[in-house]
């Protein structure tokens, strides 16, 4: 019974982990962090990286291995379906008749060879250089997929914020739509009656167009930024898909932005680039231990096994002859016409070029923050700025209307009143779009995972 059980158990727990799984993979709806997190499984870049660290780390143990003991055995069976013969002049055989040659059959017709070998590494400098390097190219691979993962996470954001203002400007375009739509609807009315002119029913439902054709290019946006925001998070780009957040719920504000300092030491790109001169730096150094000699030591044992009778070719009780060696082995190139010389001047000059990237890199890392931070600073007073101007737009249409509706103004102030708020709200919502990727760009240019 409790083999039952406990097989049930493990059957359950199977089933609910696939069916979490499952629901993970069909999920549609994402908050901008559960997009984000997604895509660092998902997205093919960072998985192609993630690979990439994988390989470094099994190329630490395979240079590891370079030092332990290698062992190898080997067997050889022979038929010799002729034996050969060695011709021996007759007087080396008494009784024989003088000038006669005498063929001596010269072996047997089975024989076994086994041997074991087993060399071990004793000194070489470049085998201890190497376990360094190959610890740095993982260091290098892994800040790699910390680089993917940065921006991975900028473009998922990028897009998931073009989704949400393209969304709002539906909405708001369909607010003026159909507040339009019911003021053209009431001037018709009013021109039936005689009370306005054909022009003020023609200016309106020229808005009114006008406005519905925009409302039908941004819904075709709309498809469009969903797909680039299913793409960059690894999703087949017609799946369907949700967004939970709101562009107010992603807001920053200024001080917390400013609280996020800038630190070149801590930049993984710029960790990056210190990886690759340490790199530099071991090759050369690599370079130089190849003045030094390099010394192994080896142990072989083998058997060996002569019969002409075949039923004793692998017979254990018959007699196999042993044969052991121990022993070392040093090799050291004294002169190499100049190679090794040669090589290590453009190992040198390899590192030289890492270090001016590395340098070059540093100036390009700040410059890029400090951009990064003025576009910031820019887009939250534009953004600012903007705001206000739908606010007084929003009372300039509303006093429009009205004095439109008693007469005072005309469709053409209406229709000016109107498309100027409209473009204020469009102007707003690129300002809202622009803060948000440049919160984005600053994080990115600061550069820490």
């Amino acid at each position: 019974m409790r083999t039952l059980g406990l097989l049930m158990l493990m059957v359950f727990g199977v089933t609910a982990w696939s069916q979490v799984d499952e629901e993970k993979e069909n999920k549609t709806a994402f908050s901008l962090k559960e997009a984000q997190e997604y895509a660092l499984t998902h997205a093919f870049s960072n998985r192609d990286r993630e690979l990439e660290f994988e390989k470094a780390k099994r190329t630490i143990n395979e240079t590891r291995a370079i030092g332990l003991p290698q062992v190898s055995a080997g067997l050889d069976f022979t038929y010799n379906a002729q034996i050969g013969k060695t011709a021996i002049p007759s007087e080396s055989f008494p009784g024989m008749a003088p000038g006669d040659i005498f063929y001596l059959p010269m072996g047997v017709t089975y024989s076994n060879i086994g041997n074991l070998n087993v060399n071990q590494l004793i000194f070489d400098g470049s085998y201890f250089v190497a376990l360094q390097a190959s610890k740095v190219v993982k260091e290098g691979a892994r800040l790699d997929v910390q680089r993917s993962e940065i921006e991975i996470r900028r473009d998922v954001a990028q897009a998931y914020y073009g989704v949400l203002v393209t969304e709002e400007t539906i909405e708001i375009i369909k607010e003026n739509v159909e507040s339009l739509q019911k003021n053209f609807k009431e001037t018709r009315a009013l021109y039936d009656n005689g009370f306005v002119e054909e022009q003020d029913v023609d200016q309106l439902e020229l808005l009114v167009t006008g406005l519905e054709n925009t409302l039908d290019r941004s819904e075709r946006q709309l498809i469009l930024a969903k797909m680039l925001l299913n793409f960059n998070m690894g999703r087949y780009i017609e799946t369907e898909i949700e967004l939970t957040d709101k562009t107010e719920e992603l807001m920053v504000s200024e001080e917390a932005v400013q609280e996020s300092a800038f630190k070149l030491d801590a930049n993984v790109n710029f960790k990056y680039v210190q990886a690759v001169e340490r790199g530099a730096q071991l090759s050369v150094k690599n370079e130089k231990w190849k003045y030094a000699p390099t010394i192994s030591g080896f142990v072989r044992h083998g058997q060996s096994n002569y019969t002409n009778d075949f039923d004793q070719t692998f017979d254990f009780n018959h007699y196999w002859i042993p044969n052991t060696a121990i022993g070392a082995s040093l090799k050291w190139d004294l002169f190499t016409g100049l190679r090794r010389n040669a090589v290590t001047q453009k190992a040198k000059l390899d590192l030289e070029q890492a270090t001016l990237a590395r340098m070059q890199t540093a100036n390009q890392l700040t410059m890029q923050y400090e951009q990064a931070k003025s576009d910031y600073e820019y887009a939250f007073d534009n953004y600012n700025t903007t705001k206000r101007n739908v606010e007084l737009s929003k009372r300039i249409r509303d006093k429009t209307r009205i004095k439109y509706q008693e007469g005072i103004s005309s469709s053409l102030d209406l229709t000016q009143v109107e498309n100027q708020y409209f473009e204020i709200q469009q102007n707003y919502l690129q300002a809202l779009q622009q803060l948000l990727n440049a919160k984005e760009n600053l994080d990115a240019a600061i550069g820490q995972p």
